[in-house]
């Protein structure tokens, strides 16, 4: 089965969901679409944005991601773009790779390119048009405007290293404790997920529509 990853920066993907994409890839055809390049807005370096390029191609490698995508758009800057166009570029990835399954950003999130990227998936993913039956948003840890809301629960055990592992191929992202992007948050928080869902360690969604024939 094909499975599309939309993520608004590199490293979204790992952060959210790192554990889940290992799993999944084990039987899927894992895709990654990273909208934004999620590095001209936090660095001076100029050669960051290929940093960051080359450290999400490496972490992916790791969870089993077949093919990456990168669309370039400004970091940080989404909500001065037409949403015609992000939704367009959206659009194409869908068709391109019809998947059955697309994870996206939260809406809860405080990050505008985040809630953009969000809205734009649930236009460029919309019934009768695409291949999309089933739609889930993912949690990436951090400062946010409401509570995630976990409707899905998945066990990550087996996979957590596997997480942790990818997501220290972004160095410059990797944060001292207590930060939300650090090892020991992202490990803490996989244990929460777990706790709640009778899991020792979990990655959790939301499910936003699953259309079943």
């Amino acid at each position: 089965m094909s499975i599309l990853i939309i993520a608004a920066h590199p490293d979204d993907e790992v952060l959210g969901m790192g554990g889940t994409i290992k799993k999944l890839s084990k039987k899927n055809k894992i895709h990654l679409c990273v909208v934004t390049e999620g590095a001209s807005a936090q660095y001076t370096s100029k050669n960051m944005i290929e940093r960051r390029k080359e450290s999400c191609i490496k972490s992916g490698k790791i969870l089993g991601i077949s093919t990456f995508d990168f669309l370039g758009f400004a970091d940080m800057k989404l909500d001065s773009i037409p949403s015609l166009r992000i939704n367009q570029e959206l659009e194409k990835i869908i068709k391109k790779y019809k998947p059955l399954t697309v994870y996206t950003t939260p809406k809860n999130d405080l990050h505008k390119d985040h809630q953009i990227v969000f809205e734009s998936t649930l236009i460029a993913s919309r019934p009768h048009s695409t291949t999309v039956k089933n739609l889930f948003s993912y949690e990436i840890p951090g400062i946010v405007k409401n509570p995630f809301i976990s409707t899905v629960y998945e066990d990550i055990s087996k996979e957590i290293s596997f997480k942790i592992k990818a997501f220290k191929c972004y160095k410059s992202a990797i944060e001292k404790f207590p930060h939300p992007r650090s090892i020991e948050s992202i490990e803490s928080l996989s244990c929460q997920r777990g706790m709640e869902s009778g899991l020792i360690k979990a990655e959790s969604f939301e499910l936003i529509r699953s259309i079943r024939n």
